[in-house]
C-alpha cells in the first residue's frame, strides 16, 4: 500500500506535533480507497514499527478540534471514528480532497512529461556543413509509429474542441508550433477539462487559437475540491456566518438554511 504525501502537510498546524504528523502520514499510507483505516493502534504500531505510545498520542491530536486548520469541515479534525461504539477504526475526513488533488497533480505531471518528449522531438542540431538533422530517440520512433495511418491530427483535435471558431487560424498555429506529436495529449486534455474544469463546465472556454497559442493544456485544471457539508444546525450557522449571512428576526432555521444554500449556489 502507498499514499501520496503533499508538502503542505509540513506547513500547517499539524507540524507542531511530530507524533501527529508521523501518525497522519501512516494513516494516508494505510487507508483504503475511501480513506478508512480499520485498524487498532496496536495493529498500526506493528505494521509501521512506530511505538504504540506515539501512535496513540498522534491519534489524540488528529481527533481534536483545530480552529486554525486550512479546511474547517468537522471543526478542523483530521480523523473521526468509523463507529462511535468502539475506540478504534477511523476515517480520514478530507480524504476525498487529497484524492482529487493527487489525481489533478498526476494529470499535470503526465502532461509535462509528454510536452517534454514533444520538445525533444522538435529539437534539431546543425552539423559542420550547416545542414540540420533531427535527433531521434526510441520515444520519437514510438510516437511516429503510433501516429502512422491515423486521421490528420489537427482534425482529431478540432472534432473534440467545443468552440468551432477561427479554424484556419487555429490550424496555422498547429502547423507553426508543430503539434502533431502532442495530438494525443491535447485531445485528452480537452476531454478532461470538459468533464472536470470548473470554468469549462460553466461555459468559459477559450477560442481554440487562444488555447493553442497560449499552450493552455499546461494550465492547472480548476477542480472544486472543497465544499463544506451542512448536516446540523450548528454547521448551517457556521457556514452562514462565514458567508456573511445572519438569521433574520423571526426567520425559521429551515428558511435560513435555504437562504444559505441559495447563496452558495446549491
Amino acid at each position: 500500500m502507498y499514499g501520496k504525501i503533499f508538502g503542505s502537510i509540513y506547513d500547517g498546524t499539524l507540524a507542531e506535533d511530530w507524533r501527529a504528523l508521523v501518525t497522519f502520514q501512516q494513516f494516508i499510507i494505510l487507508c483504503d480507497a475511501d480513506g478508512i483505516v480499520d485498524m487498532t493502534p496496536l495493529a498500526i504500531s506493528r505494521r509501521t514499527g512506530i511505538p504504540i505510545e506515539h501512535i496513540k498520542a498522534g491519534v489524540e491530536v488528529l481527533e481534536r478540534v483545530d480552529k486554525y486548520s486550512r479546511t474547517p469541515d468537522q471543526e478542523g479534525r483530521r480523523i473521526e471514528l468509523i463507529d462511535p461504539h468502539r475506540p478504534w477504526g477511523w476515517h480520514i475526513i478530507n480524504h476525498e480532497i487529497y484524492k482529487k488533488r493527487q489525481d489533478s497533480e498526476t494529470v499535470r505531471a503526465q502532461t509535462r512529461d509528454r510536452v517534454k518528449k514533444h520538445r525533444e522531438l522538435k529539437r534539431t542540431v546543425t552539423d559542420s556543413n550547416g545542414q540540420k538533422r533531427h535527433i531521434d530517440t526510441d520515444i520519437d520512433t514510438d510516437l511516429k509509429i503510433k501516429t502512422l495511418g491515423q486521421k490528420k491530427n489537427f482534425d482529431r483535435f478540432w472534432s473534440e474542441y467545443p468552440r468551432k471558431v477561427k479554424k484556419k487560424e487555429a490550424e496555422d498555429i498547429w502547423k507553426r508550433k508543430k503539434l502533431d506529436g502532442l495530438a494525443d495529449v491535447l485531445v485528452l486534455d480537452v476531454k478532461n477539462r470538459l468533464q472536470k474544469d470548473n470554468s469549462w463546465k460553466n461555459g468559459f472556454i477559450p477560442h481554440p487559437t487562444t488555447y493553442l497559442r497560449g499552450e493552455r493544456w499546461t494550465d492547472d485544471i480548476e477542480i472544486k475540491t472543497y465544499e463544506p457539508e451542512m448536516k446540523s444546525k450548528s454547521q448551517v450557522m457556521r457556514i452562514g456566518t462565514q458567508s456573511g449571512l445572519k438569521p433574520k428576526v423571526g426567520e425559521t432555521m429551515e428558511a435560513y438554511e435555504t437562504r444559505v444554500r441559495m447563496h452558495r449556489g446549491k
